[in-house]
């Protein structure tokens, strides 16, 4: 008789736990991704500019973070914007992330980091055969930068004091080289040479790289931190198992 009460009050206790572990999964909230086209690691698999659902999008990044929010067993719905719309809902809006974004020293305080995702290099590119002696970026001084308008390749020149003339459109600046209204563009290895080639002005160098940047699943700081704890987690473990991995 103890013995058979004993087994019962365990598997209440078992249920019990199990029952209250699916509730805390069960209320955790619903999180909205954005991401942009942005070379291999974001893009519409039907090449079209916006996508409204997960199965639409992909790239390197994008499937990373679909494997960690199945891996947290957290819900979210993933859409495909641009990024400045992208951007300012993230900053705005609790239990919003983006991807993939620049892990910079201005940023640092305004999201919640996962990753990375990914890396690239912020590169400058100039029209080929304009021989720019480039070794630094001292020597910039004097040439005229065009940017695309909120990338953080472009912020990080401006916020060291050098004037760059950005536009919403990143392609106009590959035609700006083309026509020598600009004398480098500031852009990244993974994507500046596919927008030349795209857009019909393919005839860049490099002039000058500046940094290797890490790429992550950026949260709003006000993201339930339960979110952030898991996924996190779900990073770890997916890391160790081999199943993130980067060439």
């Amino acid at each position: 008789m103890q013995t058979h009460s004993f087994v019962r009050r365990i598997t209440l206790l078992c249920v019990f736990m199990v029952s209250a572990t699916l509730t805390v999964a069960e209320d955790l909230p619903r999180i909205n991704l954005y991401t942009e086209t942005y070379g291999t690691f974001n893009f519409s698999l039907e090449g079209a500019a916006f996508e409204h659902d997960a199965e639409d999008i992909g790239g390197t990044a994008t499937e990373i973070v679909k494997k960690l929010f199945d891996e947290a067993d957290i819900n979210y719905k993933m859409r495909l914007r641009t990024w400045s719309v992208s951007y300012k809902r993230t900053v705005e809006r609790t239990n919003y992330g983006l991807f993939s974004t620049a892990r910079t020293e201005s940023r640092e305080d305004l999201f919640e980091w996962v990753g990375p995702v990914g890396h690239y290099s912020w590169i400058l590119l100039a029209k080929s055969g304009a021989n720019l002696n480039i070794n630094s970026l001292d020597d910039l001084n004097g040439l005229r930068i065009g940017g695309y308008d909120g990338d953080a390749a472009t912020t990080f020149l401006q916020e060291r004091g050098f004037e760059v003339s950005t536009l919403p459109n990143e392609s106009l600046n590959a035609q700006r080289l083309s026509n020598n209204l600009i004398d480098v563009w500031i852009t990244s290895d993974i994507n500046g040479y596919k927008i030349a080639e795209e857009s019909g002005y393919p005839n860049v160098e490099e002039a000058f790289r500046i940094r290797t940047v890490g790429l992550y699943l950026a949260m709003n700081r006000g993201t339930d931190p339960r979110v952030v704890s898991r996924l996190n987690a779900a990073y770890d473990r997916l890391i160790a198992n081999g199943e993130i991995t980067f060439d």
